[in-house]
């Protein structure tokens, strides 16, 4: 009887250190875990989460469905674009703290001239549907050189520009993260 005993106490030990690994992988890692999609875009390319996320499966970047304009609605310059990137950053929004100025070439891959969407003043944009109507016509990105950064424009053919960080108040922001 005390065999049995103790052999019950000892499968109840390794219970309750399996279950407690389990729950420290979930605490330790890294990544907030995805729920399955609540749409997808018509090309299967996009998946929109309930988080306010929007993931490229080409890229593998994870972009903010809504963009600065639609969340602040006002024009945003390049620093107060990086100020914003730090907000959000402290707010964890979607779970993440890695939020940041998009690169030219990944601020690049949104644009697709097959694609239609309607940016704030109801012109065609070059964007997916899944991202929600009403956004900015373009974004700021990461990339600069002294008082100038590019800027990645969604509207006709697209393109990039440089534009001066302080006095190209009418320019945009979306936020992106990889995963």
């Amino acid at each position: 009887m005390k065999f049995f005993s103790l052999f019950l106490a000892v499968l109840a030990l390794c219970f309750m250190v399996a279950a407690s690994s389990v729950s420290i992988v979930s605490i330790v890692g890294a990544e907030p875990m995805k729920v399955k999609p609540i749409k997808t875009s018509s090309d299967n390319r996009y998946e929109q989460f309930l988080d306010g996320t929007i993931l490229d499966k080409d890229s593998k970047l994870m972009w903010m469905s809504y963009d600065y304009w639609q969340m602040e609605h006002n024009w945003v310059n390049w620093y107060t674009a990086n100020e914003y990137v730090q907000r959000i950053n402290n707010k964890k929004f979607a779970g993440y703290s890695d939020w940041r100025l998009p690169s030219v070439e990944e601020a690049t891959t949104l644009y697709e001239r097959r694609k239609r969407n309607t940016d704030k003043d109801g012109d065609k944009i070059f964007i997916d549907s899944l991202f929600p109507k009403g956004a900015g016509w373009s974004t700021w990105t990461s990339d600069q050189k002294q008082n100038k950064a590019f800027v990645v424009s969604f509207k006709d053919e697209g393109g990039k520009s440089y534009q001066d960080k302080v006095a190209a108040t009418d320019a945009f922001l979306r936020l992106v993260r990889r995963p």
